[in-house]
Parts: C-alpha cells; structure tokens; sequence
C-alpha cells in the first residue's frame, strides 16, 4: 500500500472556476432562437430532410395504387357478375328449341 497522501483531493478543494460575465448572452440567446423559428417552414424542412419525405410520398403513392387497383377489381368483379346474371335470366327457353 501506498503510504504517501494522494494530493488530488486537497488540489480540487482549492480549485474555483470564475467564468467572466457576458452582458449580450441573453440577448444572443434570444436572436439565436428568434432565427432558429423563423426558419422552420414545411419547405425547409422537406429541404433538409428530403429522403425522408420522398420515402414518405413513395409509400403513399403505393399504399393508394394498391387500395385502387383492389377497389376498381372488386368493382369490375361485381359487373361481371350482374351481366352474366342478367344474360342468364334473359335466355328464353323457348326461342331455343328448333322449330319442325
């Protein structure tokens, strides 16, 4: 073991940080922040983070493709259903058998 004190401790309780005063900090602070909303438009924003938004718009337009072309085959399914039914029913049986 080591016998000799360790000299940090003393050292640090001596140690005092006197940081100079700045009489504009408040004032900068609030022309920083006053800049910093000034900025934040859709347009900037889309401009700084244009992956994202693209990536955005790319899955919207997909998911929309999709959910039409899903709607225009169901739709497409029930009139093709409606014309055969309604071709069905208007087969006249007896216009059908040969006349002797």
């Amino acid at each position: 073991m080591s016998s000799s004190p360790d000299p940090l401790p003393p050292l640090l309780a001596t140690w005092r940080v006197e940081p100079a005063s700045d009489p504009g900090f408040r004032r900068a602070v609030r022309e920083r922040l006053q800049a910093g909303s000034a900025s934040a438009t859709w347009a900037a924003f889309a401009r700084r983070r244009a992956a994202l938004v693209g990536g955005a718009l790319a899955v919207a337009l997909v998911g929309g493709a999709l959910g039409g072309h899903g709607s225009a085959r169901a739709r497409v399914d029930e009139d093709r259903a409606r014309l055969a039914s309604a071709y069905v029913a208007g087969l006249d049986a007896r216009l059908m058998t040969p006349v002797r």
